[in-house]
């Protein structure tokens, strides 16, 4: 071939191929148009930290610095087995990676994770009729972004906001736990929990407490979760010898190192008055004052406060770079956003704004295993899980769970309020198709982590949670998940799109170095929880670093 004919080949190639190219940069530019136009209808700015009116705290603020001592440390489980790191590490996404958490009796204790299993005899199950199960009901929430939930913390809203106001983090108004003993006198009561000695508001929470402060507040009451068997605990909350509320003033008692003595022994060391005279700046006041249970859970959600990784692609991108995100993730964010009707998942229905969540409740029909919460459907069926209707009582709100924020979702697996998802592509076929998901979920092969999960009713249970939602859909009740129809490919681009959600410090273990207590930190009563294997062998350093914390 001489190279004059080449040249002509060539040529006619280049003319045939480039009216394909071009088209190809035109439907991407289309593309991108289309979606900077979402963005700025929907009035997103990218970093839901611009949406507080309350300051995100410093690491180095005292208050902080207190919380993150709290948050490590085994002295506010009243058996002091647990921590609330426990099952919010900073490794697993503040998560702790398993379907259903596992909290008191632990066969290693600080075993951390994957790995992480029950005791086996039967002497040691907490609650008694969960024998040989994960003993806690729901799979653990991220703290990621605790900083900007305004109405709930919770997935039933058993801790919320008399308020909400967008942007206050529940600071303006007053917390509501209807199922925490003894209730509040005029506040919303769960019928099941009938009690006389009724308090007020003051008398039991300070005004202006954030929402958050609730995730320090609940879990150390609950036997499963950090109580144990401590105060004669017994399996339902009216069978308590000790009210909620009861637990944790002694656990903040035997901090503060006051008080009558108690069912809890004294901490061999105890330097933890110095942090809070610091954190909340009394330097004379009585330390009854001082070491509270609300102090302590303020304090715990300063730190948690902390946790808002929001630095993520999509916030770049919708800044301006262009270059951001993948053309995938791309793709994936116009599908997410875009209306059924128009060929998209319409995702944002409910996971919107910078913070992607409405913060309400809906049936998804997410696969029901576990113990349940004692949600009674007949007299052979006692361990359901009735979602947002076990805070209400309201048949309505049967199987309904809050919305979860997507924030660093990459790395929050398992998914669903059980835990029963393991990958994102998994969730996300769900939510387009909740009852195909459902008829080809194999129950005989849930993960045994951390369980094994009950398994009793669980078909049953999940059968009901999507009736509801069918019978939601036949009612048009407005904002309920519909189905949509999309292609493998297209999902993939979701979840492309998901994963430009992920602030790169969450994959990063020198990055969250900062979360886990260093040879600066303080460590008051020498119980800092710090992730060992079953021979004792530290798992990740410097979680168990000798404090060389010198307070300033």
């Amino acid at each position: 071939m001489t190279t004059t004919t080449t040249i002509r080949l060539v040529t006619r190639l280049c003319a045939v191929a480039l009216p394909f190219v071009a088209v190809g940069w035109v439907s991407a530019q289309s593309g991108e148009t289309e979606l900077r136009g979402i963005i700025k209808a929907k009035g997103l700015r990218g970093d839901a930290i611009l949406s507080r009116v309350n300051p995100i705290p410093a690491m180095d603020d005292p208050l902080v610095v207190l919380g993150k001592a709290l948050f490590y440390t085994k002295a506010l489980s009243a058996d002091r087995q647990v921590a609330c790191v426990t099952c919010h590490h900073p490794f697993f996404g503040f998560g702790d990676n398993l379907p259903l958490p596992v909290g008191v009796d632990a066969e290693y204790p600080d075993r951390l994770g994957p790995g992480r299993k029950r005791q086996r005899t039967d002497e040691h199950q907490i609650p008694v009729f969960a024998n040989g199960n994960a003993p806690m009901p729901r799979n653990s929430p991220t703290t990621i972004g605790l900083a900007f939930w305004d109405q709930s913390i919770t997935w039933d809203g058993t801790v919320y906001s008399e308020t909400g106001t967008p942007g206050m983090s529940g600071v303006d108004g007053r917390i509501i736990a209807p199922v925490d003993t003894p209730p509040v006198r005029g506040m919303f009561t769960h019928p099941l929990l009938p009690r006389s000695d009724y308090l007020t508001y003051d008398e039991k929470w300070d005004k202006g407490m954030p929402i958050s402060s609730g995730h320090g507040l609940m879990p150390a009451a609950v036997n499963a979760a950090m109580r144990g068997r401590a105060f004669g605990a017994k399996t339902a909350p009216t069978m308590s010898l000790q009210t909620d509320l009861e637990v944790r003033q002694a656990l903040a008692a035997a901090i503060g190192n006051y008080g009558s003595p108690s069912e809890l022994s004294p901490l061999k060391k105890n330097e933890w008055q110095p942090l809070f005279r610091r954190a909340f700046n009394d330097p004379n006041g009585p330390v009854e004052q001082l070491i509270t249970t609300n102090k302590i859970s303020v304090a715990i959600a300063s730190f948690e406060r902390t946790m808002t990784f929001t630095d993520t692609p999509w916030k770049a991108y919708v800044q301006g770079n262009d270059g951001a995100m993948s053309a995938a993730a791309k793709r994936g964010a116009l599908l997410f956003y875009k209306p059924i009707a128009a060929g998209g998942a319409e995702c944002s229905s409910c996971h919107s704004g910078d913070f992607f969540t409405d913060e309400q409740y809906w049936v998804i029909a997410v696969p029901q295993m576990g113990r349940g919460k004692t949600d009674v459907n007949n007299r052979k069926d006692a361990n359901d899980d009735w979602g947002r209707a076990h805070v209400t009582g309201n048949r309505d709100d049967k199987y309904a769970y809050r919305t979860q924020t997507l924030l660093g979702v990459e790395v929050t697996a398992p998914f669903g309020h059980s835990g029963v998802f393991s990958t994102l592509k998994e969730i996300v076929e769900h939510h387009l198709n909740a009852k195909k998901s459902v008829q080809a979920f194999d129950f005989g092969k849930v993960s045994t982590d951390g369980g094994p999960l009950n398994l009793a009713n669980s078909k049953e249970h999940t059968a009901y949670a999507l009736k509801r939602l069918e019978e939601q859909r036949a009612d048009g009740k407005n904002g309920v998940l519909k189905d949509a129809t999309l292609t493998d490919a297209q999902v993939d681009d979701i979840v492309e799109f998901l994963k430009a959600l992920t602030d790169p410090c969450l994959k990063d273990q020198a990055c969250l170095a900062k979360w886990i207590p260093g040879p600066t930190d303080p460590d008051p009563d020498a119980l800092r929880l710090c992730a060992r294997d079953r021979t004792g062998r530290e798992l990740w350093a410097p979680s168990c670093a000798p404090s060389q914390y010198k307070g300033k």
